[in-house]
C-alpha cells in the first residue's frame, strides 16, 4: 500500500506554486499526511562591488520570504493540514534534495512553470533537477489556463 506520511511542498510564492499547494493539500487530507513547506532564499554574488550592502540585502530577502512562508503556512493550515515551515539559503534544488532526505518525506509536491525551451536552456529547471535527483516520488504540477479552481 502506498502511504504518504510525509510530504515535501518546495514554493517559491509564485501562481504556479500556490496551485501546486493545493494539490499537496489535498494529498495531505486524504493520507492524514504532515506537509513541510520550503522556501530556499538563493544567495547571489556579484564579480564587482558597487558600494552595495548585500548581506543587508540578503537579511531583506530572508525576512520577506519569512513573511511569506509565515503567510502561506497560516493559509495552509486553515485547512487543517499539520504543517511545519523550513526556510533554507543555498541552491534551490540541492537544499530541496537535502531536506526530503533528511526528513525522509514520501513525496514531494512542486510547481512547474512550464518555461519555452530557450528559457530552459538560459535558466534551467529546479523542478527537473529536483525529479532527476530526489529519493523520493516527486508530482510536478503545471497551472494552465484550463485548470480547475481545486485538483
Amino acid at each position: 500500500m502506498i502511504e504518504f506520511s510525509k510530504i515535501l511542498f518546495p514554493t517559491d510564492f509564485s501562481e504556479w506554486a500556490e496551485y501546486a499547494g493545493r494539490y499537496a493539500l489535498s494529498i495531505a487530507k486524504k493520507y492524514g499526511s504532515k506537509i513541510y513547506v520550503a522556501h530556499v532564499v538563493e544567495p547571489f554574488t556579484y564579480a564587482a562591488d558597487f558600494g552595495i550592502d548585500y548581506g543587508t540585502q540578503f537579511k531583506e530577502m530572508e525576512a520577506t520570504a519569512r513573511r511569506l512562508l509565515d503567510d502561506s503556512v497560516a493559509s495552509m493550515k486553515k485547512a487543517g493540514a499539520d504543517i511545519d515551515s523550513v526556510l533554507l539559503s543555498g541552491n534551490p534544488y540541492a537544499e530541496i534534495i537535502k531536506l526530503a532526505k533528511k526528513e525522509e518525506v514520501d513525496l514531494i509536491v512542486m510547481a512547474t512553470h512550464g518555461r519555452t525551451a530557450i528559457e530552459h536552456l538560459l535558466m534551467g529547471s529546479v523542478a527537473e533537477k529536483v525529479l532527476r535527483k530526489s529519493p523520493c516520488p516527486v508530482l510536478t504540477v503545471k497551472k494552465t489556463e484550463h485548470s480547475s479552481a481545486t485538483p
